[in-house]
């Protein structure tokens, strides 16, 4: 029989346990110590009393990972990692986790639920489906680990660009607020850059985060967003530019990457592959409207 625990009512140990075997065989390694687990729990913004761990006879066999946030005035539910254990799948397990994690969800007022699948994963996209979800969006994660190519001639049109805020990139008219802002969101220390134009009108934008290594020197760069005024005649060199400066500099090599970035947006991810970035995965974004439970 299987018995359901809140997080914050197992061990680390067991937490610990219950996600390795429930990642065992993924994607992508996702073997994790109980310190690396606790450092992707407090990243993520994720909620131990908001997440499960189900049991079989006294063994943990399975996880999901939750975190209730606010998104512009909704209380939103993010499944921030499924996994059941390989001699449990297909017996159900995945499914009553699903139906726990709702139920807990409810309990907790949630609006609507969202979560990211591997593109590939279609076992896990089907069990999602069955309980309510529904695909919203695809995403690409680009990545390169070597220098890039200029984005622009050295002889293109330049813009002015600034340091900003990321309630300042909120704040501009053309501001798509992408689906997958309730993910990125739970990301620290994101910064921005805005293009302007020569009157100082805001014309582009970069939503990034830099890494540093031990001596404070630059080690990695996650690309979230990039857009620009959609009404302008000049939005490639715009981009071109908020790319440039947002991976400068491009003759070191570095480890740059995109993050869950909005797959429909060929224009930018062009550019990307074009300055030297190659594909590294892709996810699906769905979510459910609690209010059709």
């Amino acid at each position: 029989m299987i018995v359901f625990k809140r997080l914050n009512a197992c061990t680390l140990d067991e937490a610990v346990l219950a996600y390795n075997r429930g990642y065992e065989g993924y994607f992508f390694d996702q073997t994790k110590t109980v310190d690396s687990l606790a450092h992707k729990i407090g990243k993520e913004e994720l909620s131990p009393s908001h997440s499960i761990v189900a049991f079989y006879d006294g063994e943990p066999v399975g996880i999901v990972l939750n975190g209730i946030w606010q998104r512009d005035g909704k209380k939103v539910a993010w499944n921030g990692g499924t996994g059941v254990a390989p001699a449990f799948r297909g017996k159900g397990v995945g499914r009553a986790l699903m139906d726990e994690t709702l139920a807990i969800y409810r309990e907790a007022g949630v609006e609507q639920a969202a979560l990211v699948a591997v593109k590939e994963n279609e076992t896990a996209i089907a069990l999602y489906e069955k309980v309510g979800y529904r695909v919203v969006g695809q995403s690409i994660f680009l990545e390169s680990q070597s220098s890039l190519l200029p984005f622009h001639e050295e002889s293109a049109m330049d813009y002015p660009v600034e340091q900003a805020g990321v309630q300042d990139v909120y704040g501009l008219a053309f501001w798509p607020k992408p689906i997958w802002d309730i993910q990125w969101q739970s990301i620290e220390n994101r910064v921005a850059l805005v293009v302007r134009d020569e009157n100082g009108q805001a014309i582009g934008y970069a939503l990034y985060r830099r890494l540093y290594d031990e001596q404070g020197q630059p080690a990695t760069t996650l690309l979230f967003h990039c857009a620009a005024d959609p009404t302008r005649h000049d939005t490639e060199a715009i981009i071109r530019c908020a790319l440039s400066h947002a991976f400068d500099p491009l003759d070191a090599s570095l480890h740059r990457l995109t993050v869950n970035y909005p797959a429909a947006d060929e224009q930018v991810l062009a550019i990307l592959r074009e300055a030297g970035f190659g594909r590294m995965a892709e996810q699906v974004f769905m979510v459910r409207e609690m209010s059709n439970s």
